[in-house]
């Protein structure tokens, strides 16, 4: 008998054969390849008929921009609680120096991180499952994320709204499920940790639910250490979020201006409905107030189907969860633990629902952005419960008419995409008063937020127009958001515009005359008013 580990006498010696790349790995890395780019070539067809982009979008590119340039941490820059540093902006910086600052960056990036998203969501959507039911769950997602409705399209695919964050926490989620892989409870632990130092909203869709989550696996295994990868992931993001911020400040980074408004109790009970309506209408289903990007009734009414998957999704997801951790079971003890990642997604849903309800502070469409998180984590967990339903159906024809369904809404909702696609690109009025002005030799000027960052953007930087503001006494002063202290310090500017049939931040004709006196001259195009003196102006700080 042979000694264990050595090989009998003329046998020959056991040889290990390394799979490396092969012919067909190519080709299907290849077609991979080719397919992810035709989907971001997709969505920015869907984008730049969606929205034209405005300073919101612009600005994030200036941050980016700045970034790229070596100023790391922002120094001298005033932005808000969201101020995407560790999300977005980082996009926004590799974008820029490939391409340098260019308007086509506001619908590419979003685009971009909308495939990311969609990518990502196929892949939990299948959950290692083979065959129908990982089509099943991959089709789902593809149908509602990577063919969305009109009013999707608008939150979806426009910077930045939330979508980078919502990229951050999803890989996050999805690295968790196995924390006890070091890299990959590393990975997740810096991602958190960029997602809150840039937008505060990841602690609530975010962090919290991994935290709870965490709680909830405890109490489902009735096991502490069913939980601790989760758990100690949490407090790990949270100290390095923390440490990264202070030393920040320490380096000198930018300020934190001005916090978002909190709905009144009153306005917070109407939020409640509201957020199932604003739900719906984004997943094309309605389209009052949104629009329906010439999609014709008949097909808007076929998403229903996709509202009833995600209503689905969510509610089972939640009676799992409340069922797991009263009785101490997770679906049977699933071999591959599915339950972990359905509690994290729908706690995340639950919160961003309350983000939305706490911080919408007026019945405004606008508001719907805050819900963007909430319909792609829904969204994954309808592809989750399709692929789970479809791996339990009995084969013949119950399998043959879930596919023939499925198959079908599939078809409509390509269709009711095909509509978006067909209606004309959003025009940009920024574009032409950038073309103005520099046919005029205004190269440099001021403006009201929403006639500046996007004009300094469109015009790649050939024309550079400075965000301002009045203060109550009636003086213009710098703009502390969304902006920087090196765009106005010792500087000097050669006009101001402001769009006068949409005043922003009291910039107008009145306020300018009382801080720099009488224009000599006063040219008006599409809408907007160029205000020109005879001297420089300069700008009086608004921090002051």
């Amino acid at each position: 008998m042979p000694l264990p580990g050595v090989a009998p006498a003329g046998s020959a010696p056991a040889v290990r054969v390394r799979r490396g790349l092969t012919p067909f790995k190519i080709g299907v890395a290849g077609v991979a390849t080719l397919a992810f780019v035709g989907l971001v070539a997709m969505l920015f067809a869907a984008s730049v008929r969606a929205v034209p982009g405005n300073s919101d979008g612009a600005t994030v590119i200036l941050e980016g921009q700045a970034i790229g340039a070596g100023h790391l941490t922002l120094h001298g820059w005033f932005l808000s609680f969201d101020s995407f540093w560790g999300s977005d902006a980082l996009v926004y910086a590799v974008a820029v120096l490939f391409t340098g600052v260019r308007a086509a960056l506001l619908n590419v990036v979003p685009a971009l991180l909308g495939a990311l998203v969609v990518v990502v969501g196929v892949h939990l959507a299948r959950d290692d499952r083979r065959a129908a039911p990982a089509w099943a769950g991959a089709v789902t997602v593809l149908a509602l994320l990577g063919l969305p409705s009109y009013a999707l399209s608008v939150f979806f695919l426009q910077g930045p709204l939330h979508v980078g964050t919502a990229l951050w926490c999803l890989v996050a989620f999805a690295l968790l499920q196995r924390p006890e892989v070091r890299w990959r409870w590393a990975v997740a632990v810096v991602l958190l940790a960029a997602a809150a130092d840039g937008d505060l909203q990841a602690i609530a869709f975010g962090i919290a639910p991994v935290l709870v989550g965490g709680l909830l696996a405890m109490a489902r295994r009735r096991d502490w250490r069913a939980g601790f990868g989760a758990v100690s992931a949490v407090a790990a993001s949270v100290a390095l979020a923390f440490v990264v911020r202070e030393v920040a400040k320490v380096i000198g980074t930018f300020v934190v201006n001005k916090s978002n408004p909190i709905a009144t109790h009153t306005q917070m009970g109407a939020n409640i409905s509201l957020a199932f309506e604003y739900s719906a209408k984004m997943l094309g289903f309605g389209s009052a107030g949104f629009g329906s990007g010439g999609m014709p009734g008949v097909l808007a009414g076929v998403h229903v189907v996709g509202v009833v998957l995600v209503a689905a999704g969510v509610l089972v997801a939640l009676v799992d969860l409340v069922r797991g951790a009263a009785t101490g079971s997770s679906r049977g003890e699933d071999a591959r633990n599915r339950w972990r990642l359905d509690d994290v997604l729908v706690l995340a849903v639950l919160a961003d629902l309350a983000v939305f309800v706490v911080l919408t502070p007026a019945t405004n469409v606008s508001y719907a952005r805050y819900l963007t998180a909430a319909v792609v984590f829904a969204v994954v967990l309808a592809g989750r419960l399709v692929a789970r339903i479809v791996a339990a159906l009995p084969s013949g024809w119950p399998a043959r008419l879930a596919t023939t369904a499925g198959v079908a809404a599939a078809a409509c909702f390509a269709a009711g995409f095909g509509y978006n696609l067909a209606q004309p690109v959003k025009q940009q009025p920024a574009a032409q008063l950038g073309q103005y002005l520099l046919s005029h030799h205004l190269r440099v000027g001021i403006g009201d937020y929403w006639s500046s960052s996007i004009v300094t953007v469109e015009t790649h930087e050939d024309v550079q127009v400075r965000p301002v503001t009045a203060l109550p006494a009636g003086r213009i002063v710098s703009y502390t958001r969304n902006s920087s202290r090196t765009w106005y310090s010792g500087k000097s500017f050669q006009f101001l515009v402001f769009n006068a049939a949409l005043p922003f931040g009291d910039v107008d004709a009145a306020t300018a005359r009382a801080t720099f006196g009488p224009p000599a001259h006063t040219y008006a195009t599409d809408g907007y008013l160029v205000l020109v003196w005879s001297h420089r102006i300069t700008v009086a700080s608004g921090t002051s």
